[in-house]
């Protein structure tokens, strides 16, 4: 199947809003101009037989650069020292003029002021500056990189409109979770939270990686498709362990449905990235074949300030839902001691600022460890009750209270094993010996 036909096909099939596809690469208008392209270059001797011997041999260049109003201006020159034979007829606008012959340099030498007005029009052959290339007159050309560039700056417009649609669903998104995942004081008050499904959720939520993989070997943003199948793998867990049902409050469904259909509309917009990056890919690789002009390397130079081309969009979207979304609810994993790799309970902060927990601070100190494990500063034995970071227990109490009350009961008895020995530290108090 035809590229062409493909792309028609595949911006039907996926439900893009109408506005969207309205801004999509015109890839069969395109490919028409390329046609007439093709057909001016062999009406003024450029054709696949002559033009790449001549720029092989840097007797032609094909130059695509940007004025002062950032406008692509493409343009054909070749050597002045170029005989009649090995250089093309200009292409005129009446019979006559495809009949005159080459302007060799002596010709060029004795143009008068207004016939270099005329080459200005691109009607004629001119000189081309200061370095005395003469420059072959196109038009098909330069239609083909306009209408190119102007669906590039709609797109770039229309992904701008996106991003900021996204970024305020994203923070009204924030707050309707902030509002049913927030802590409760109180046990009673506790249980009308979803704040440990929640956790749970955006914990499958952060090990899917959805968009963005921090995998050695394939590290960075995701194609559409994998993203896709990381977000499928996202929703059967959450199905597989039953979170919704766990729910106790009403609109965390409708936070969690909300949740979910913002991570469909910022996977569309990969995909439809993905599918006009394919399509600009596509037409430029076609130019090249066709016209054996090489804009395969600089066109995506002079182009990448483009949204569209760049990860922009998507890493800008996908920190702000981390930011204001996934944050809220804070992981375990985010407060653990690096020691015994559970909740940092009670947290000791360091001189050097690196925190652990009161128990793995206590053993290593009775083993006379004097360097912090993470940098090494002498700064162990200096620790007392006075490095308690008494602002984190308390929100560490507040965010995470069964995680607390499990370390709480895990440092008592290792307290317990420490003073007593093991015979002292079961669930139920030892019988009386004596009696």
């Amino acid at each position: 199947m035809k590229f062409g036909h493909a792309f028609q096909e595949a911006l039907a099939a996926d439900s893009y809003p109408p506005h969207w596809v309205e801004k999509a690469v015109p890839y069969r208008q395109l490919k028409k101009i390329l046609g007439k392209v093709r057909e001016e270059l062999i009406r003024n001797g450029y054709g696949p037989d002559t033009l790449p011997q001549l720029l092989a041999e840097h007797n032609a260049e094909y130059r695509l650069e940007t004025d002062a109003s950032h406008l692509l201006r493409p343009k054909l020159v070749v050597r002045p020292s170029l005989s009649a034979e090995q250089a093309a007829k200009p292409r005129a606008l009446s019979e006559v003029a495809l009949a005159a012959p080459v302007r060799t340099d002596a010709h060029l030498s004795e143009l008068n002021d207004t016939q270099r007005e005329a080459d200005d029009d691109d009607n004629v052959i001119g000189l081309d500056g200061a370095d005395g290339w003469i420059n072959i007159p196109l038009s098909s050309d330069a239609r083909f990189f306009g209408l190119l560039q102007t669906d590039l700056t709609e797109l770039d417009t229309l992904q701008d409109m996106e991003r900021q649609s996204m970024n305020d669903k994203i923070s009204t998104l924030g707050n309707e979770i902030a509002e049913v995942a927030k802590p409760r004081k109180g046990l009673i008050r506790f249980s009308k939270s979803d704040l440990y499904r929640w956790r749970e959720i955006f914990e499958l939520y952060l090990a899917a990686q959805v968009f963005f993989s921090t995998n050695e070997a394939s590290g960075g943003l995701r194609k559409s498709e994998d993203a896709r199948k990381q977000l499928v793998w996202f929703q059967d867990e959450v199905n597989k362990r039953q979170l919704l049902q766990k729910f106790k409050i009403e609109s965390s469904a409708a936070a969690y449905a909300h949740f979910l259909a913002l991570n469909a509309t910022l996977l569309q917009n990969l995909k439809f990235q993905e599918l006009n990056q394919t399509a600009i890919t596509k037409i430029i690789k076609k130019f090249d074949k066709r016209t054996s002009l090489g804009v395969k390397r600089t066109f995506p130079k002079l182009m990448y300030s483009a949204h569209f081309i760049s990860e922009a969009i998507s890493k800008d979207v996908c920190a702000q839902l981390a930011r204001e979304v996934v944050s809220i609810v804070p992981q375990v994993v985010d407060y653990t001691c690096t020691i015994c790799l559970s909740l940092c309970w009670l947290p000791i902060r360091l001189d050097c600022t690196h925190l652990f927990c009161i128990r793995c601070m206590i053993k290593m100190q009775n083993q006379n460890k004097r360097h912090c494990p993470l940098c090494r500063a002498d700064v162990v034995q200096r620790a007392n009750e006075t490095h308690i970071d008494e602002q984190l227990v308390r929100y560490l109490e507040r965010w995470f209270p069964k995680e607390t009350k499990e370390k709480q009961a895990y440092n008592e008895l290792e307290r317990r094993r420490e003073l007593l020995g093991d015979v002292y530290v079961g669930e139920e108090p030892p019988p009386c010996v004596v009696m």
